[in-house]
């Protein structure tokens, strides 16, 4: 079991990143063995950082870090397959960088899709069944151009457990949320929404009786910076 968290905010702030780790700190008893974040940049550009440390060290090496950003998102890791290591800590990547992905769950054709992917080109950079859906995804954006639709259609292709977070180079003012099976909870507060795999977190950090909305099963959200009224 694994843990997601985000913050999407109208205007960049310097309080996304250290937000988003606090969220991750309290969401640590969901995966031990790897955390991380990403983020777009002010040119438009996904950064990611991650390690295979517990989400309270990641926390501790990344207070004081000055970042101004409106998306993040991270990930906590329990790593039911594939090794303890960096690259299969979250977010991960597709070939070439421009799709980010936290995933939570299990993908149980994972042999024979990694299989087809590699055979059609699609370079793997670690061993975790999560990395299927980025290239899924790359493999069709380059298909229908249409980042929701490459959304339909690799859940589509995905057998198992999944609950999952986008963000793309191609759009990026919006995060994309997907959940077939494990909770995702979304709270918006003033001009900010928040996202998590549990509500505890979001009631820590904003200090306060909080209400939030749980995706339905199989229901694609887009969160728009664009779309954020204070």
């Amino acid at each position: 079991m694994c843990g997601i968290a985000g913050i999407i905010s109208n205007f960049p702030s310097q309080k996304n990143i250290p937000n988003l780790l606090s969220i991750l700190s309290n969401l640590v008893s969901r995966g031990k063995d790897g955390t991380g974040i990403g983020y777009i940049d002010q040119n438009g550009k996904i950064v990611i950082q991650k390690k295979d440390i517990a989400a309270n060290d990641f926390f501790e090496e990344y207070t004081g870090i000055k970042i101004d950003c409106n998306i993040a998102i991270g990930h906590v890791r329990a790593s039911t397959v594939g090794i303890v290591s960096e690259l299969n800590s979250h977010p991960l990547l597709d070939c070439y960088g421009n799709i980010a992905v936290v995933h939570n769950g299990t993908i149980k054709n994972r042999k024979n899709l990694r299989m087809e992917l590699e055979n059609e080109g699609h370079t793997f950079r670690g061993t975790v069944d999560s990395e299927l859906i980025p290239h899924l995804l790359e493999k069709y954006y380059y298909e229908y151009n249409n980042l929701e639709k490459s959304i339909s259609k690799t859940v589509m292709r995905l057998e198992g457990y999944y609950t999952f977070c986008v963000i793309s180079n191609f759009e990026p003012e919006n995060v994309y949320l997907y959940r077939h099976h494990f909770p995702l909870l979304i709270l918006k507060d003033e001009d900010k929404y928040y996202f998590s795999s549990e509500r505890k977190p979001l009631v820590k950090l904003l200090e306060k009786r909080i209400r939030v909305k749980n995706l339905k099963k199989d229901e694609i959200t887009v969160l728009s910076t664009d779309s954020i009224e204070n």
